[in-house]
C-alpha cells in the first residue's frame, strides 16, 4: 500500500444478492494482486445480503460495508461506491460476476506501463446460474485502443452493446472527470463514451472476467418501466436531459480533444440519433387511441 492507501479500490453495489454474493467476493479475495480495498454498498436489501457482507467485512480488513437507509436506485449506489474509494485505480464489481485470480495483476501491469491507457479490461467469458461456462456473448472487434479520440468514441456509441468495459480497471483521476452514472437505463455506455475521450482502452486477450447471465438480473425485468425503476429508484427523472444523446453532447462540450475531433464526434452523435430512429424519443408521446370496443359511450349533451 502507498502509506495507508490501497493502489486499487473495488466498488461493489449490491441489492438482494444473496445467491451469488459469496462467490463474487471469494473471486476477488483470491486475486494474486492484493493491494486493494473492497467497498460494499448494500442498497437496503431484504434478503441475507447484510449478513453476508458483515461476515466478510469482519474477517478481512480490506472490506468496508455500508448499508443505505432506503433503495436509492442502482445508478446512485453505483456512483456511491466510487465516491467512497481511495485508490489510484478503480474497478466496479457486480455481485453476480467472477474474476479470474490474475485479473487485477494483469490490469494493474497494463495501467502502470501505459500512461495513455485510462481503462484496462480483459476478454469476457460467460457463465450461467450455476457457474458453468457458456458460449460467450460479446461485441464485435472495436478499435478502443486507437490513438484517435473520435474513433474510440464512435466505437463505444455506435458499436458497443454489452458495455463489459465498465467492469474493467479504470484510472480514478480520469473517472472523476466524467459525469456520474445517470439515472437513465444504459448510462454505462455514456460513461464509457466519455472515458474514451480521455484516453485509450486496452483489452487483455484472454477471458479473466466472467459475466453471469441469470433470470434475476436487471436485463430480465419484464418491462422498460421496471428496468428504469431498478436504475433510478424512487427518484424523479428529467425525461429530456437524462437521455444518452444529451449526455453524449454534454461530454463532448468539455472533453479534452481538438476542434476537429469534437466535430467528428458530433457527427457520431448525429448518426446515433438517426440510427434506429433514436430521435423519436424526443417527440411528445401521443396517447394511444382506444379500440372501438373500449370507447366509452357518448353522453347526451346538456346544451339546448
Amino acid at each position: 500500500m502507498q502509506g495507508n492507501l490501497p493502489l486499487v479500490s473495488i466498488g461493489m453495489p449490491v441489492f438482494n444478492g444473496e445467491d451469488f454474493l459469496e462467490a463474487a467476493l471469494e473471486s476477488l479475495l483470491a486475486q494474486t494482486f492484493t493491494d486493494f480495498e473492497i467497498i460494499l454498498a448494500d442498497n437496503a436489501s431484504s434478503d441475507r445480503t447484510p449478513e453476508i457482507c458483515q461476515a466478510y467485512a469482519a474477517k478481512d480488513v480490506r472490506i468496508c460495508y455500508y448499508r443505505n437507509a432506503h433503495n436509492m436506485g442502482a445508478a446512485a449506489n453505483f456512483n456511491a461506491v466510487f465516491q467512497m474509494s481511495r485508490g489510484n485505480y478503480f474497478k466496479w464489481a457486480a455481485h453476480d460476476d467472477l474474476c479470474a485470480p490474475m485479473f487485477l495483476e494483469r490490469c494493474v501491469e497494463v495501467l502502470d506501463n501505459n500512461p495513455s491507457v485510462v481503462l484496462c479490461s480483459s476478454d469476457v467469458g460467460r457463465i450461467d446460474w450455476a457457474g458453468n461456462e457458456q458460449p460467450p456473448k460479446r461485441d464485435c472487434p472495436r478499435h478502443l485502443d486507437a490513438w484517435s479520440a473520435s474513433e474510440r468514441f464512435a466505437a463505444i456509441v455506435l458499436q458497443t452493446f454489452w458495455c463489459y468495459e465498465i467492469f474493467g480497471l479504470i484510472r480514478s483521476e480520469n473517472l472523476r472527470r466524467v459525469q456520474p452514472q445517470g439515472s437513465h437505463y444504459g448510462s454505462d455506455r455514456v460513461m464509457l463514451a466519455e472515458l474514451s475521450l480521455q484516453g485509450r482502452f486496452m483489452q487483455i486477450p484472454e477471458p479473466l472476467f466472467f459475466r453471469r447471465f441469470h433470470l434475476k438480473q436487471s436485463t430480465c425485468l419484464p418491462s422498460a418501466k421496471a428496468r428504469q425503476l431498478w436504475q433510478s429508484g424512487d427518484r424523479k427523472r428529467n425525461m429530456f436531459w437524462e437521455r444518452g444523446s444529451v449526455s453524449f453532447v454534454r461530454a463532448l462540450l468539455k472533453a479534452p480533444i481538438t476542434p476537429l475531433e469534437r466535430l467528428q464526434c458530433f457527427g457520431t452523435v448525429l448518426r446515433y440519433l438517426t440510427k434506429l430512429k433514436n430521435w423519436l424519443y424526443f417527440l411528445p408521446k401521443q396517447p394511444r387511441p382506444r379500440k372501438p370496443e373500449q370507447r366509452k359511450p357518448e353522453q347526451p349533451s346538456n346544451l339546448g
